[in-house]
């Protein structure tokens, strides 16, 4: 799938990192350094732009998207880029916003929003009552599902990247014994650490 994510801030980042294995990822943001960070770290194709410049819309082929997320740190760029992908008839979007109010707003625009404070409450409400927590990003395209697990024998010593592609799934997170820290890819496994996999599950 081909999907755009407007903010290269926690959220963003995270997200293309989750998804850019298995799909066509474009990662947007003004910022240079975060720009810079992030093509540096991965391969996600990044571009440095004004998310709201409507000519690095067009050029993005905003209605060719399976999913538009706009996860700026700027919600009226947020809202500007979900409007704009809605006239461009775009698949899916996904605006992130601060206010519940704005959610019945969004969803009369069929934009699906994303409030951070809620999606979080539902997430750990998720873990305490299930080991797996599922996220449905849209139930016809894909299932993501993670899992906290530890370092088994047969990936003692082995690099992130190479034991995610043993595993056939994404490690995640490592925990470094008070809290879990973005895995990168060069990062050497031990047995017994604990850290959290991503599986895209398809139906």
């Amino acid at each position: 799938m081909k999907i755009l994510i407007f903010g290269a801030g926690r959220v963003g980042t995270n997200l293309a990192m989750l998804l850019d294995k298995k799909h066509q990822i474009v990662l947007v943001d003004e910022d240079k350094e975060k720009c810079d960070r992030v093509a540096s770290e991965s391969d996600i194709h990044v571009i440095c732009g004004d998310a709201t410049n409507p000519e690095l819309l067009d050029e993005l082929k905003l209605g060719e998207a399976d999913f538009i997320f706009a996860v700026t740190g700027n919600e009226e760029a947020n809202f500007l880029v979900s409007l704009y992908a809605k006239n461009a008839k775009a698949k899916k979007v996904v605006c992130r916003a601060s206010e519940p109010k704005y959610s019945k707003l969004m969803e009369r625009l069929e934009v699906e929003p994303l409030l951070p404070e809620w999606t979080l409450a539902r997430e750990l409400a998720s873990m305490v009552m299930h080991p797996v927590i599922t996220l449905l990003l849209d139930p016809r395209f894909s299932q993501i599902e993670m899992i906290e697990k530890e370092v088994g024998g047969g990936l003692d010593n082995k690099k992130v990247q190479e034991a995610s592609e043993k595993e056939k799934a994404t490690i995640a997170a490592i925990y470094d014994g008070e809290k879990f820290q973005p895995a990168a890819p060069d990062f050497q496994l031990k047995k017994g650490m604990k850290v959290v996999v991503v599986k895209h599950n398809k139906k």
